[in-house]
């Protein structure tokens, strides 16, 4: 945050609102490791004539402000989206599920799973995203002052060309990936395809794989005992392989990271369960999809893939339940 808003302070000393700040558009630069903002395209300039006129509603749904809803995008809505943001890196939890809309207030204290924050910034980040635009920040030097910390700024002048992968929170993209196999097996053609792009026969291809590196392609799916056995060396190479092509989305370290976060361990506790299903999109209007729902598409929600049962009913059966709490403890006892 101490580095996008020196950012936000300059571009509103310009009369330019963002209008679209969100994971995706915030990313490391590769010539000095520092954060920056990218992706001006919704950008706005505002002048004095115009700032009460209704604009176009522009801007990611789960990170804009009320009023940009409403065509109305100012300052403050730029740092909304930017608190907003916050809440998604520290939890991991789509913001449409950090608010109670029964209770028509923000929950994402509860979703913080060893992930402490401090009531000062608890405090500050409750203020970024206040539904009222008099009651939150209305400068990103407010909240720089608030954060009592002094920076100064340099804007480039030359262009900034956007990385391939996001600032998200999960595990970081391996720039290249050692095709390591304790069993010996090919992992040519899973690459491939991932970098092809070709999600739903990389998805086949994982479920072969794992079946040859257990030796059980002849009974075509694994026990809870297989995931406990199965090498770090090869779960580590197909994880990396879907994080790296993903752009960091799918993998079985993503899945793990979310599935610890709402709270999950070996033992199977139903309400864990159905939130990581919700989660990863393995669960829909409180039903559990076929395999057939799978969605094979970058848009997927974040760590919808690999779907890993093939096409079960994920919450009926062991190979559900306990084989997914297995195959992530070997994650965790892998150190992946």
């Amino acid at each position: 945050m101490s580095e996008i808003l020196p950012i936000l302070e300059f571009i509103h000393s310009k009369q330019v609102i963002h209008r679209d700040i969100k994971p995706e558009n915030i990313i490391r630069r590769k010539s000095d490791n520092k954060l920056i903002l990218v992706d001006f395209g919704a950008a706005k300039f505002v002048s004095p004539l115009n700032r009460s006129m209704t604009g176009t509603i522009i801007g990611s749904a789960e990170y804009i402000a009320p009023e940009q809803g409403n065509g109305k995008a100012v300052n403050a809505s730029d740092l909304y989206s930017l608190g907003v943001t916050c809440l998604y890196l520290l939890t991991g939890i789509s913001p449409f599920d950090l608010f109670d809309g029964g209770e028509h207030q923000w929950v994402w204290r509860q979703w913080l799973v060893n992930n402490p924050v401090s009531s000062e910034l608890g405090n500050i980040l409750d203020k970024l995203i206040e539904f009222g635009t008099k009651k939150r920040y209305q400068y990103a030097s407010e909240v720089l002052q608030a954060l009592q910390i002094k920076t100064s700024v340099s804007i480039p002048q030359t262009t900034i060309q956007k990385p391939v992968n996001p600032v998200i929170s999960v595990p970081q993209t391996p720039p290249s990936i050692q095709l390591k196999s304790a069993k010996g097996i090919d992992y040519r053609n899973l690459e491939d395809l991932l970098e092809q792009q070709q999600w739903k026969q990389a998805d086949e291809e994982t479920d072969q794989v794992m079946l040859q590196v257990a030796n059980r392609t002849k009974e075509g799916w694994l026990r809870v005992e297989d995931m406990d056995n199965f090498p770090c060396e090869d779960l580590r190479t197909i994880d990396q392989l879907w994080v790296k092509y993903s752009g960091g989305r799918f993998g079985f370290s993503v899945q793990a990271k979310i599935y610890r976060k709402l709270g999950g361990t070996r033992e199977y506790n139903v309400r864990v369960w159905d939130a990581f299903g919700d989660r990863v999109g393995w669960r829909v209007n409180n039903s559990w999809i076929y395999y057939r729902d799978v969605t094979f598409d970058l848009k997927a929600p974040l760590g919808h893939l690999p779907s890993e049962c093939g096409g079960s009913e994920w919450d009926k059966y062991v190979l559900g339940v306990e084989f997914v709490g297995g195959l992530f403890s070997r994650v965790e006892t892998c150190k992946m």
